[in-house]
């Protein structure tokens, strides 16, 4: 309460402990108190839901911290005596009988050790707990107090009113009559919370890309990036009676609950007995109606929810949603916190063009393990006629002595299902599922060995443009060595034993083995460094049905040199009155490898590799080892950075880059374009803030013998504030062979708010070369300060068949529940840096850097 003027304090008793006398003399007693924080005038705090249970990660350990809430002293009356207001709130400190006990009132009388009552704005203090009420009575011995008239009891960031309460404190066992209460708990931000990104088009067509291009930006860019406080859930409502059950465990009767500020409440949860237990994060209710702006919308005789974000098992938040493919799309997910380390989540669905589905999620984490398992199953859809399912089982373990062990293995039943089934629990546009076993073995830490097992399901999801079912590995083994300042140079070696199958009989198979040991001698300075490189790359082919007239064995072994060599320039300089430094960084990467005929040698895992800045400072321009290119040939780039001159922080980054070839290309693969000049293409490339909160991304490849430019995207992301966020990108990719466009997109994206509480979200991805929308999202959100409305459309488009459209209509109450279908994932994959809105920070720290 700033500004509180000073007053003389009439009545001051010290120190129970020490004893007390009836008739003591009045003292008057001139002090300043300081001021109590004044939590009514805070700013009203938007507070996030809480994560879904089966959303959150799993900890062997949790750890909690309550802090207590400050509170605004009552309006005093004139004519009644100022009471004292608090010096500071109250600290949550350890509850012990050493801690004195302070009393303040009008009158004081009793007998030591046994009784004292107090009379008249009376004041009881002890750490932890503040108690005012008109009259009150304690007893030494039993720590009990007992309050009537005017109670207002602030203990442990929870604030109860009423005309009586009896209470032994240090236990915090006991009970108060016809109560108002306020309860407020720090619960972690989830401000900046790292989310995963899923591609929603179930397309690995060359021809489409789903995935929206800002995406690979952080969320918080252009934000501050320190992380904020954490924030405040709180809780408040009526109770005929509310029984105090011990720290941090209360139950209340015939009461009301909400989470909305005190007399704003447009929502509430009408209980005949509700409990909270906030040590394990979950409140109890029984006989339970739910009213939303006076009307009361779903009843329950028994309900739990969250009260922090700790893992808890009940009924999580139905999901419903009505698409063209599937029809109505309800789903009721129960979670099971079976363990600290393990849980299980049953998502029972019903589709009404499809019939119903069952899903599974097991989640577990150990010191030598961790794992998920996830399982659909649909005995009957009525539109196929035939059951469908989908798996997928990922697990990894130490074994000890350093062995460790990887699971990873999926499955669908057909090939239309991430099209069909739209899943939640298992939601990809994958179209070659991998099924990998695997076993590594590192005896030290320069030597790392494995032996795996891999297939691949292989999905054909356009008929037009079928994919490559990919070679079998049946096993693979593995080494990988690296062991720097050996005689002072550095050693690496790589070797590989791989079984390739396919499941095409005419397709050749067979064993190859490989070694490729490497030494190196660095040469670094504080501005430049020059790494020369030499290599002997071994291969070994002994092939099965091999095509008539070539060899079943084949040998391979060839020498490599490479120079790597960079300078680093720096300068200072000042900008509008702020200091940078801009560096400048030539590279220059040599390469030489003589030429050895590789065309008898089949195409197991090789393939050509994407021409960017990665691939142009590397020493092979294809992927695996079936090919490896002759080269002598020189790359030159170029990177130019700027600095923040106090934080040292980059600002933007620009490159551009070309390799230069001192002989004729003889190594080839099929669908490759021969090289016809002594140079590469163009690469070039930027990204960076360009303006304040703008971030840009910029690649293009430009072929300037034919005067076309091979690659090209450009993308732009503004985000001036959290939940403020506009996106547009362009795409474009050209096929060298047919001169036709293989990739041709423009992308817009965004939420913004439409007023104080109304945001509108949409995306727009429309391909130019197939004259088609691949995704268009649109939708309003509506934003209360305890409770939230969200409305959203989305139209996909699908491979083969109709597109699929999906309404999501939400209602979410903040730090209890929602209802309705979520859009919230499919927004935050497929709009970058969108924010919840009831996630929004208050601090304007957070807003503004």
């Amino acid at each position: 309460m700033p500004g509180f003027p000073r007053r003389p304090l009439a009545v001051f008793v010290c120190c129970l402990f020490a004893g007390t006398q009836a008739g003591y003399a009045a003292i008057d007693l001139e002090r300043t108190i300081a001021p109590a924080a004044d939590s009514a005038a805070q700013e009203e705090v938007q507070t996030p839901l809480l994560l879904a249970a089966n959303d959150l990660p799993l900890n062997l350990r949790q750890e909690r911290k309550f802090d207590v809430l400050k509170k605004k002293k009552e309006p005093v009356e004139k004519e009644q005596a100022p009471r004292a207001p608090l010096e500071e709130a109250p600290v949550a400190l350890k509850h012990d009988d050493s801690y004195p006990l302070f009393i303040i009132a009008d009158q004081i009388e009793g007998q030591s050790d046994e009784v004292t009552e107090a009379e008249g704005n009376v004041e009881l203090r002890k750490v932890g707990n503040l108690l005012y009420a008109d009259r009150l009575t304690y007893r030494p011995l039993d720590d009990e107090v007992e309050a009537t008239g005017s109670v207002r009891l602030l203990q442990d960031g929870s604030e109860i009113s009423g005309p009586h309460l009896r209470m032994k404190m240090t236990e915090q066992v006991g009970s108060a009559e016809q109560v108002t209460y306020h309860i407020v708990r720090d619960v972690p931000s989830r401000f900046y919370a790292q989310q995963q990104t899923v591609v929603t088009v179930a397309s690995s067509n060359a021809n489409t890309s789903g995935a929206p291009m800002m995406l690979n930006v952080a969320n918080s860019y252009g934000l501050p990036t320190q992380l904020p406080p954490p924030r405040q859930s709180e809780a408040n409502g009526y109770a005929e009676r509310i029984d105090f059950e011990g720290e941090n465990q209360m139950s209340l009767f015939s009461n009301t609950y909400s989470t909305c500020k005190p007399g704003s409440a447009d929502w509430y949860l009408k209980t005949a007995e509700t409990h909270l237990d906030y040590d394990q994060g979950e409140g109890t209710a029984k006989d339970a109606t739910l009213w939303f702006q006076g009307a009361p919308i779903l009843y329950t005789p028994l309900a739990s929810f969250p009260l922090n974000n700790l893992r808890r098992s009940g009924i999580l938040h139905p999901h419903f949603s009505t698409s063209t493919r599937s029809g109505l799309d309800f789903t009721v997910p129960y979670y099971l916190n079976l363990a600290p380390n393990y849980d299980l989540t049953l998502a029972p669905r019903y589709l009404s063009k499809r019939g119903t589905q069952l899903g599974a999620d097991a989640r577990y984490v150990d010191y030598h393990y961790e794992g998920q398992a996830r399982f659909e199953y649909m005995p009957n859809d009525e539109m196929l006629g035939r059951s469908r399912y989908a798996y997928r089982i990922d697990h990894r373990q130490n074994l000890g002595r350093g062995l460790s062990a990887v699971i990873n293995w999926n499955g669908v039943s057909d090939d239309y299902y991430w099209q069909d089934m739209t899943s939640r629990l298992l939601q990809t546009s994958q179209t070659q599922l991998p099924r990998l076993v695997s076993l590594g073995y590192s005896p030290a830490p320069w030597l790392q060995t494995n032996m795996q097992v891999l297939r691949y399901q292989t999905l054909q999801i356009d008929p037009s443009n079928p994919i490559a079912r990919p070679y079998f590995l049946e096993p693979q083994l593995n080494l990988i060595a690296y062991k720097p300042n050996l005689f002072k140079t550095d050693f690496s070696a790589v070797g590989q034993y791989s079984r390739f199958t396919h499941v095409d009989p005419t397709k050749v198979q067979g064993d190859r083995m490989v070694f490729y040991p490497q030494v190196s001698l660095p040469i670094v300075h504080p501005a430049f460094q020059i790494t020369p490189k030499v290599g002997l790359h071994l291969t070994k082919y002994s092939l099965d049905d091999q095509t008539s007239g070539l060899p079943n064995t084949y040998s391979r072994a060839l020498p490599t040199f490479s120079l790597d060599s960079t300078v680093v320039f720096e300068r200072e300089g000042d900008w509008f009155g702020k200091g940078y430094i801009q560096t400048l960084e030539p590279r220059l990467y040599y390469v030489n490898i003589p030429y050895k005929d590789q065309s008898q040698i089949p195409l197991f895992d090789s393939g050509l590799t994407d021409f960017n800045f990665a691939q142009i400072f590397s020493e092979n321009r294809y992927s695996g080892y079936d090919r490896i290119n002759d080269a002598n040939q020189l790359t030159a780039g170029l990177t130019t950075r700027l600095l923040d001159g106090e934080t040292g922080v980059e600002s933007f980054k620009a490159m551009v880059g070309q390799r230069y070839y001192f002989k004729p290309q003889r190594v080839s693969i099929a669908g490759e374009t021969t090289r016809r000049d002594n140079f590469s293409n163009i690469v070039a490339a930027f990204n960076g803030l360009v303006a304040p909160k703008t971030y840009t991304d910029l690649a293009a490849e430009y072929n300037y013998r034919e005067n076309v430019i091979e690659r090209f995207s450009a993308g732009a992301r503004f985000q001036p504030a959290f939940g403020k966020v506009l996106s547009a990108s362009y795409r474009y990719t050209r096929d060298a062979l047919t001169g036709s466009s293989t990739v041709d997109q423009v992308d817009f994206a965004g939420q913004w708010p439409l007023s104080a509480n109304w945001y509108a979200v949409g995306r727009y991805n429309y391909s130019l070369r197939d004259s088609r929308a691949l995704e268009v999202i649109a939708g309003v959100e509506y934003n209360a300060s305890c409770w939230s409305v969200r409305l959203v459309a989305q139209r996909l488009a699908a491979i083969s068949g109709t597109p699929n459209e999906t309404l999501f209509l939400q209602l979410e109450l903040n730090d209890f529940g929602s209802i309705g279908s979520n859009p919230i994932g499919m927004l935050r994959r497929s709009i970058p840096g969108y924010g919840k809105i009831n996630e929004l920070p208050t601090d304007s720290h957070l807003l503004t850097p």
